[in-house]
């Protein structure tokens, strides 16, 4: 079970809220640049694209440890594996 507080477990839970609004700020970003043809905006498209991917990857992270914090160890164990897949996984 989690040794967490519910005020722990809150926190945790609006940081992760937080990253996936950050995340789709920047898709939406992308998503506009999708029919980009000048080489200005395809730079502005591909920066936008790998700071969402950078993103992804934040919340993957932060995912294994907050769910294994919570005590929900599959579901932590489920974005390890897909971590270890993507060659992201730190341990």
């Amino acid at each position: 079970m989690s040794d967490m507080t519910d005020e722990e477990i809150v926190r945790a839970v609006r940081g992760m809220a937080a990253m996936q609004a950050e995340r789709e700020k920047l898709a939406e970003q992308v998503s506009a640049l999708r029919t980009a043809v000048s080489p200005e905006d395809l730079a502005e498209r591909n920066g936008f694209g790998e700071a969402m991917a950078k993103m992804d990857t934040k919340i993957l992270l932060e995912s294994i440890e907050v769910l294994g914090r919570m005590g929900m160890t599959l579901a932590s164990q489920a974005c390890y594996a897909v971590a270890r897949e993507e060659g992201c996984a730190t341990h």
